[in-house]
């Protein structure tokens, strides 16, 4: 049934030893009136406290009325720390400790929430991450989460009858002391991780530390003072292994669950996103988890009930699916996209295409799934007896799909992932575990198939975090801002060598600026993304402001003669910037010989990004010509301008434009042009890239645009890279507070978005203008105007721990327009393995 060749799993932990600290349990909340409870007494209310906790949401608010989750609270309604309906957070102790705009939306990974409060002066702090908050508000109050004479609960408050909806694991309470947030974590290679703040704290005879550790005791304090707390309707399976950190034999952190980014919209998820139910007709989830493609997956599914469980119609789909999956309004609500094995006739589906496959499914029975993205195949057992392997896609993203429907009965069914072996308490876990040592399953997993867990999940080895502490992503690529000082000359520190640097006013209305050590900087010869002119030949000038080097630590600015607010291209007083800087092997540049012509090139430390300069060569004008990239892959994005002898439009290619129709069936042959906001160009003259895909080593650039006449030329290629780089398409489905969500294996740093099937701006976004969700300030790479704040009404998005989810304010026309096609260019905070949620 399986191709069990030899062949390379992702490393177990990266490398060994990464988190410093473990933390092997969690605790499962979401069920009303089941909490866990202890009585305060012998404190007094008018002091200070400290509170710290990991977290992983299962339900967002989405502003629903009295949506709001307490991550623990009193039997009062008082002193709670809470989501709001709009996604905030609060300490809600009689006064408030709320954060301002930050959304809390990541239902991927695991939240780090560090809490200082004194009820008696009203001072207090959030971090979350290791990163304060800013708050909107905070004012005094008479009472903390120890309030003398009530019952403190966790996952709860007012006795349950409003609860939290999640993970919670490692939780301190800290009487009457200000423990700073650096005991409880660190930040290792760009990663928040946690600490043994227990090794380092004294507690006091108030405090607690609830570690989950023990399933028949969920409440036990660890603090050694023995204040535990009661479980009420809770259960043994409520202990999970799903926890934010990993090892490399038996703790696979952070584990997929299903969840509210890819459902329709009446499907009620439960049990830390594990159970859904639904009552209506054509209905389907994705788990936003993709499986990579280079790694084996292996997860169970248990199907609870659907229509009739007979042959009335009604029937499941278990398997993977598409990013464009019809969801909604879909054939059993995405089928025609899926791979996929059905629960009423035993058929399998391929993409739209059904056929006899293996046994039929009834309620109650194990569904085992393979996923071979080694071999692109997949298998489904029932009960352990598998029904036969057949082909998938060697190149989509695919995610772990349900779908249903065919008549309007309900429907539910549960998944185990590894975290939760008792599929929610309905069986007797059989302690399985994958060849890494990982998750519990109830049937044994196939050799070489692993859990999806964040402990399996391939990252490139030159950018793991575990792996090197000079080339993770954050010392490759990072934004930066500033405020203009009016000074003559700046330097600002980025921690590494800039190579590629981008530059844009966000105050004022002007130029983009774009250098690179290949054609160095201090000699005025700045493209701009927004015109056709040759380097230099924009505003880049003694006047108007340059950059004047790049060196080891960052890069230095001279402001030019120019001195009132909006008039320097680099340090007006008072004016606000925007840049992005990309790192290469230390500016050090090499002849590269593949290709019809020379060129030199410069490649970073991953092997996924370099800058080409070359020339065209005078005896093939008119004819395509070749190029070597420099690069360990075939790049997937390719930016590319004519340097010094002719102005001429910016050419841009993407692998994948989503939907070859609109360009025909060689997209290679068509171009976006990046100064323009013009849809593909589909003129089969107008060949910016020769019509040719790029190869592993050369890429073609047609002889009458970029190389016509013997012009020199610029391009920067991009090759997707697991966990530091990613492009792709995806299609927009319309919906201006729930739109598409796109999967990029990383926490986004910087993202490019271009429609291609009609005109739409460049559109470019960061994590350093918006460190926190909402992501709603733009720059348009084809025009000079300043930033746009998009709000209410218009558009904005949210940057998660795995990709990036479009369209959250209110209107589609933006990111998500039903139907429209789209294209993205995507940078790494960090890699989805390590990533904190967002």
């Amino acid at each position: 049934m399986f191709n069990n060749e030899l062949w390379q799993k992702p490393t177990a932990a990266g490398a060994t030893g990464f988190y410093t600290h473990q933390i092997a349990n969690s605790c499962r909340f979401g069920v009303v009136n089941s909490y866990l409870t202890r009585a305060i007494s012998g404190v007094t209310d008018n002091t200070q406290n400290t509170i710290s906790f990991w977290v992983k949401r299962s339900k967002i608010s989405g502003a629903a009325a009295n949506s709001r989750q307490p991550v623990m609270g009193n039997s009062n309604g008082a002193g709670q720390l809470e989501f709001e309906d709009d996604d905030t957070f609060r300490y809600a102790s009689y006064g408030t400790l709320q954060s301002s705009a930050h959304l809390f939306r990541d239902t991927s990974a695991w939240y780090h929430f560090h809490i200082y409060r004194s009820t008696s002066n009203g001072s207090g702090a959030i971090y979350v991450n290791g990163v304060q908050v800013s708050l909107t508000t905070n004012t005094a109050g008479s009472a903390g989460i120890f309030q003398n004479g009530e019952s403190l609960q966790i996952g709860a408050s007012n006795n349950g009858s409003t609860v939290f909806d999640g993970y919670i694991a490692d939780v301190y309470g800290i009487y009457d002391q200000n423990i700073a947030h650096t005991e409880f974590g660190e930040l290792k290679n760009g990663v928040w991780i946690p600490k043994d703040a227990a090794s380092a704290i004294t507690f006091g005879s108030h405090d607690f530390h609830l570690k989950f550790e023990s399933s028949s005791d969920l409440g036990n304090d660890s603090s050694g003072n023995n204040n535990d707390f009661t479980a009420t309707n809770m259960s043994a399976h409520d202990q999970m292994t799903d926890t934010p950190t990993f090892n490399s034999s038996s703790s696979g952190g952070n584990f997929a669950t299903i969840g509210p980014l890819w459902k329709t919209s009446d499907m009620t998820f439960s049990e830390g996103n594990l159970k859904w139910t639904c009552s209506t007709n054509e209905r389907g989830l994705m788990s936003n988890w993709a499986v990579p493609i280079g790694t084996k997956a292996y997860w169970e599914y248990k199907p609870v009930s659907w229509g009739g469980n007979t042959s009335n119609g009604d029937e499941m789909w278990i398997g993977i699916n598409q990013g464009i999956a019809a969801l909604v309004g879909g054939d059993r609500g995405g089928k025609t996209t899926a791979y996929a094995y059905g629960t009423s006739n035993g058929y399998k589906t391929i993409l739209a295409s059904a056929s006899s496959y293996g046994a039929t499914i009834r309620s109650g029975d194990i569904v085992g799934v393979a996923v071979d993205r080694v071999n692109h195949t997949i298998n489904f057992s029932k009960n352990n007896s598998w029904q036969g392997t057949f082909a998938i896609s060697s190149t989509m993203d695919l995610f772990p799909f349900i779908g249903s429907g065919g008549g309007s009965s309900s429907a539910s069914g549960i998944f185990n992932f590894g975290a939760d072996g008792t599929f929610a308490g309905t069986v007797t876990a059989q302690g399985n575990s994958d060849d890494t040592g990982y998750g519990n399953f109830y049937y044994d997993p196939p050799t070489g198939y692993l859990a999806l867990c964040s402990g399996n999940l391939p990252v490139a080895d030159a950018v793991d975090p575990a792996q090197t502490n000079d080339d993770y992503p954050q010392l490759l690529f990072s934004p930066l801002i500033w405020t203009g000082d009016g000074n003559t000359t700046r330097s600002f520190t980025l921690n590494f060598k800039p190579d590629f640097s981008w530059a844009k006013q966000r105050s004022h209305t002007y130029q983009h600026t774009l250098y690179d050590t290949s054609r160095t900087y201090a000699t005025l010869k700045a493209l701009g993304s927004s015109g056709t002119w040759i380097e230099g030949g924009g505003g880049d000038n003694s006047s108007n402001g340059y950059f004047s080097s790049s060196d080891s630590s960052g890069f230095s600015v001279n402001r030019g003669t120019n001195t009132s607010a909006g008039t320097s291209l680099t340090n007006s007083s008072s004016t606000t910037y925007a840049s992005w800087h990309w790192r290469c092997n230390a500016g050090t540049t090499s002849t590269n010989t593949q290709g019809d012509t020379n060129s030199t090139v410069q490649v970073d430390p991953s092997g996924h990004f370099s800058i080409v300069l070359g020339t065209g060569d005078n005896d093939n004008w008119g004819n395509p010509q070749t190029f070597g990239h420099g690069l360990s892959a075939a790049p997937n994005c390719i930016i590319g301008k004519k340097r010094a002898d002719n102005a001429d439009e910016w050419q841009v290619f993407f692998s994948d434009y989503g939907d070859y129709s609109i360009g025909g069936s060689n997209a290679a042959c068509n171009s976006l042009v990046l100064n323009q906001n013009a849809a593909l160009y589909t003129n089969q003259s107008y060949k910016g890239w020769g019509g040719v895909m790029p190869t592993s080593t050369v890429f073609t650039l047609d002889g009458n645009n970029l190389v016509g006449n013997g012009d020199t030329f610029v391009c920067y290629c991009f090759a997707n890279c697991e966990g530091y780089i990613k492009s792709g398409s995806y299609k927009g489905n319309g919906n201006g507070s729930d739109g598409s969500f796109i999967y990029t294996g990383f926490a986004v740093s910087w993202l490019l978005v271009k429609r291609v099937d009609s005109s739409g701006a460049w559109y470019i976004q960061d994590n350093t203008r918006d460190p926190y969700n909402p992501v709603y300030h733009v720059l348009k790479a084809q025009n000079d105007n300043a930033e746009e704040a998009l709000t209410d009404g218009t558009d904005y998005n949210d940057f998660l721990s795995n990709g990036f989810k479009v369209a959250r304010g209110g209107d589609a026309a933006n990111f998500n327009t039903s139907g429209a096609t789209y294209v993205y260019l995507a940078m790494a905070e960090n890699p989805f393995k390590y990533a904190t949620a967002r």
